[in-house]
């Protein structure tokens, strides 16, 4: 098995010094850097998300039928 040789991390400015440490772990584990953080959504992934929801509510076209979708919903989003 070859190894990968990163380069040092010395003589950079802190969050610099995290982010290349962390590059390092990942390309010595062969992961993606996201694998350390599976449970982050970005931001725009729950904007897209969104829209495919009210789309998809707006094309129901019966209103009871709606009133159980958002009531889905709302239960869903309670703890």
């Amino acid at each position: 098995m070859a190894q990968v040789m990163t380069p040092p991390v010395h003589g950079l400015a802190e969050a610099d010094r995290s982010v290349a440490l962390l590059d390092r772990i990942a390309d010595t584990l062969r992961l993606p850097v996201a694998a350390f953080f599976p449970d982050e959504i970005e931001p725009g992934e729950t904007v897209a998300q969104a829209a495919d929801l009210v789309t998809a509510f707006m094309a129901i076209e019966t209103v009871a039928a709606r009133r159980t979708c958002l009531a889905y919903v709302r239960a869903m989003a309670r703890p």
